[in-house]
């Protein structure tokens, strides 16, 4: 691949910006401008961040000596400088930067329904690959104007050609807002199964056994089987065309029935969007998977009468703190953690329960 970009868990963004905040406090080099402008195109995300964190630094009185911890060198140089210069000139400059970057980087703004879409020689994403960590998720702005969501754990690759848009989900999960483009098709080929779209919005999770949930948000979109070289007919067949509020399971590359989905069910399962998971009365085991794709921790049942206990409730993606806690306060699950860091969950043992043993 000629571009990787490994998308970093929150901590680390904010890491990242106090760093870049300590070099524009220093005044950057011709390379780090170039660096810094790739890490803001990376994701939208990251300018904001670096705001949040001048605006953090204005309540401080320490940006050199944070200057020395990041850079020795230049920082042996700021302490000849003058000392009346106050935070608002490294907000200026942050901003000075952000402002000249968005001058020298080429625009992508949302196409509109009308729009065909910018010439291919002025993209600049050619076979590239994105990826999130486990309980990162990033949103990717490419050079036509469409939109990328990924959720956790996923890998997405983009290439560009005169005839389409691909986009090649390797794992995960993603959400794609297409720019119109009547000229080149974006198709997301996921597993053995390949969705289309002109100008729309769906979601497309790749699971680990290799079936593949699409939802569609907005507009149309059409499933269908990679070609293969046996019976052309029973590809056919397993076309399937999908508009707004529908869903399709595909499984051992047989498309199942679509099913129409509520608003507020797909506002809901699509809520990692915003860094949440909405269950509607999923057993205990169906919420712990879908925790899991949050965090490396491993999770266990030892006590088969809270398996298929109804779980309800607006949880944050990844905060299993959180989950435990509303375990043992709404369900009476109890947990322990081994040594070897896997975390055992079981009912509570009541007084009730004890008398009961005893």
């Amino acid at each position: 691949m000629s571009n990787i970009y490994q998308f970093q868990t929150e901590e680390q963004m904010y890491e990242d910006a106090s760093l870049w905040v300590a070099r524009l406090d220093r005044g950057l080099s011709e390379e780090e401008t170039a660096a810094l402008r790739r890490w803001l195109d990376v994701n939208p995300g990251h300018r904001d961040c670096l705001l949040e964190m001048a605006e953090l630094w204005d309540r401080m009185d320490s940006l050199s000596v944070l200057s020395e911890l990041f850079d020795p060198p230049v920082a042996q140089q700021q302490r000849s400088r003058a000392v009346g210069r106050t935070v608002w000139a490294v907000a200026a400059s942050i901003l000075a930067v952000v402002f000249a970057v968005n001058l020298l980087l080429p625009m992508s703004p949302w196409s509109g329904a009308n729009s065909e879409g910018p010439a291919l020689s002025n993209l600049e994403t050619s076979d590239t690959l994105y990826e999130t960590g486990v309980g990162a998720h990033s949103t990717v702005n490419l050079p036509d104007g469409t939109r990328m969501l990924l959720n956790t754990n996923t890998q997405v690759s983009v290439t560009y050609s005169d005839q389409e848009r691909l986009l090649v989900l390797n794992r995960g999960e993603l959400h794609v807002e297409v720019a119109h483009d009547k000229q080149r098709p974006l198709r997301v080929r996921a597993g053995s199964n390949v969705v289309e779209a002109v100008g729309t919005a769906f979601n497309v999770y790749l699971k680990e056994d290799e079936s593949v949930d699409v939802i569609v948000t907005e507009g149309r979109v059409r499933v269908k089987p990679l070609p293969q070289n046996d019976d052309v007919s029973k590809q056919v067949d397993q076309v399937r065309d999908l508009v707004r509020g529908q869903k399709l399971t595909v499984r051992d590359s047989q498309a199942l029935a679509v099913e129409e989905v509520d608003t507020t069910l797909i506002n809901d399962r699509l809520s990692w969007r915003d860094g949440n998971l909405v269950f509607r009365g999923e057993t205990l085991r169906e919420a712990l998977n879908e925790l899991s794709r949050y965090t490396p921790t491993t999770f266990k049942v030892v006590d088969s009468r809270i398996r298929d206990v109804r779980i309800a409730g607006l949880y944050k993606a990844g905060d299993v703190d959180g989950l435990l806690l509303a375990l043992k306060e709404n369900f009476n699950i109890d947990h322990r953690r081994t040594g070897s860091g896997v975390i055992e969950l079981s009912l509570r043992d009541t007084p009730e329960s004890v008398k009961s043993k005893g």
